[in-house]
């Protein structure tokens, strides 16, 4: 009876064994699958507290000057995960020492203190530029502000165009204190005579 068990003791441990190695594999084959966190849309849960239409909401800096102006078109706010929802996003940024910036998209989440605005599907970032340059145009299908540090970051394909410049990467970021936009990887730059860019 001992020996004829012992090989089907051995044939259980070692299916055992392929099973836990097969499990950790599927773990780790769904944890590389998953998106950077908060940038997939993710629909926000329980039903909205209170909900504004044509809302405009104007943020103050510690000199009480205007910091920045939200704008939409509807507001809704999630009180199971404290995040506000906004369709038809527009933020306008104020500094006198610096030009304005607007950013626009589609939707947009705020988390509880408003230091972070997630942008989705069809977002520009749009800065003039002094004198009589041409105005810089940034588009990707999400962004991440943070309002505290003065970034915008994205980990996504980005295209940035300013006159017959047009930038294109995977990945930005925007510093509004420096005034300085920087592509991550994969840029290709594509220049066109003004005279073609006018036609």
């Amino acid at each position: 009876m001992i020996d004829e068990f012992r090989p089907r003791r051995g044939a259980v441990l070692t299916l055992a064994l392929m099973l836990l190695l097969a499990g950790g594999s599927f773990w780790l084959l769904k944890q590389a699958q998953q998106p950077e966190q908060g940038a997939t849309r993710q629909t926000a849960q329980g039903r909205p507290d209170y909900t504004m239409h044509q809302f405009r909401y104007m943020s103050s800096g510690k000199s009480g000057a205007s910091d920045y102006l939200v704008e939409g078109d509807v507001l809704s706010h999630y009180p199971d995960s404290n995040e506000t929802v906004v369709q038809a996003f527009r933020m306008t940024r104020y500094d006198p020492s610096r030009l304005t910036m607007t950013l626009s998209s589609d939707s947009a989440k705020s988390n509880a203190d408003r230091s972070e605005f997630r942008l989705y599907d069809n977002v520009v970032l749009r800065r003039p530029a002094g004198g009589n340059g041409d105005t810089l145009v940034v588009t990707s299908d999400y962004m991440l502000v943070l309002t505290k540090q003065e970034l915008v970051k994205t980990d996504r394909p980005v295209q940035a165009q300013q006159g017959s410049t047009t930038l294109k990467g995977n990945g930005m970021i925007a510093d509004s204190k420096q005034q300085t936009l920087a592509l991550h990887s994969a840029v290709r730059a594509t220049y066109l005579p003004p005279e073609q860019v006018r036609r």
